[in-house]
């Protein structure tokens, strides 16, 4: 093979990877969108989360190929737009625990009153 033909099939192969990294960050990014739509929608929803389930840094080196930067740009904003969503919800979550923990705590101590007869 060619020099030429060798780099071409390099930089081929870069683009795949890069395809291939946004494709599953893009994955993971839709299923946060579907969680909170469902959480929103329906309060009583539990999510089930797989076992073992971590997310592994995709393999690819170098800067993001210029066809695709449009498109890391939007999955960027997508991702921080998730986060901060998530991270609402957790605050929410923390908020409601805590004014539980309250509640079941001052229903589980008598009270007594003392009235003069």
């Amino acid at each position: 093979m060619s020099e030429a033909g060798a780099a071409a099939a390099q930089t081929a192969d870069w683009v795949a990877a890069w395809s291939e990294a946004l494709r599953t960050v893009e994955v993971d990014v839709l299923h946060a969108e579907d969680l909170l739509r469902r959480l929103h929608r329906d309060p009583e929803y539990v999510p089930e989360v797989p076992a073992g389930d971590t997310w592994t840094s995709p393999d690819v080196v170098g800067p993001v190929p210029a066809q695709f930067a449009e498109r890391a740009r939007r999955l960027l904003a997508r991702q921080e737009e998730v986060g901060a969503a998530l991270e609402e919800a957790m605050h929410h979550v923390r908020h409601q625990t805590r004014a539980l923990a309250k509640l079941d705590r001052a229903e589980s101590r008598p009270v007594f009153l003392d009235t003069a007869v």
